[in-house]
């Protein structure tokens, strides 16, 4: 699977509700940066990250726009949704190699 269709089925996965198979996508080493105000924060292996998805919001969704396909890269604007808090816009990054997602590099519009 190439980065487009695994990221297709992540995010499939993730909107449905089905967060354990999302999470099932990502590699044991996955690492994930997330940037908030002027500080970055970085989860390393698939517990740290996946778990960051696990303990998300019910009703939790993350619908990408914009996708940029590079490669192994998967480039996309993703709009959040949490109920009950404002939507959000991030520019979302994610390396796929082997069509397991290795990298997640997410920051504010």
């Amino acid at each position: 699977m190439g980065a487009v269709d695994t990221m297709d089925a992540f995010f499939e996965l993730l909107n449905a509700g089905d967060r354990e198979a999302a999470v099932g996508l990502m590699a044991e080493n996955a690492e994930m940066r997330i940037h908030v105000g002027d500080s970055a924060q970085t989860l390393r292996g698939v517990e740290r990250v996946g778990g960051w998805f696990l303990r998300g919001e019910s009703g939790l969704r993350m619908i990408p726009g914009g996708v940029r396909d590079t490669g192994n890269t998967y480039e996309a604007d993703v709009l959040v949704v949490r109920p009950g808090a404002p939507s959000l816009h991030l520019d979302a990054t994610f390396r796929v190699e082997a069509g397991k997602i290795t990298s997640i590099n997410l920051a504010p519009r």
